[in-house]
């Protein structure tokens, strides 16, 4: 288990967590955290790191909705292409 243990820091506090081979991920992962609450401890009014993490998970739940959007958009588009290129063949048959 000690084996999958990555160090990293986040607001100047060392976590220890664990990874399931990838530690690099995990590393990406947390620095992505961080620098996210960094920008938002600087920005915001908040200093305590409660609010701060809230604030944080709040920003990083809307870059994943405004994702999950994006991704249904071009999902709908390749949709309407496929049909197109269906009706175009079955046109030409």
């Amino acid at each position: 288990m000690a084996d999958n243990l990555v160090e990293v820091q986040i607001l100047g506090r060392k976590i220890l967590l664990t990874h399931d081979g990838n530690e690099d991920y995990v590393r990406e992962i947390a620095e992505y955290v961080n620098d996210k609450m960094e920008r938002i401890q600087a920005e915001s009014k908040s200093t305590t790191t409660l609010n701060v993490a809230i604030l944080t998970a709040l920003d990083v739940a809307d870059d994943y909705f405004k994702q999950i959007g994006r991704h249904r958009e071009v999902c709908e588009k390749i949709d309407k292409q496929c049909l197109d290129l269906v009706n175009y063949i079955d046109s030409k048959l």
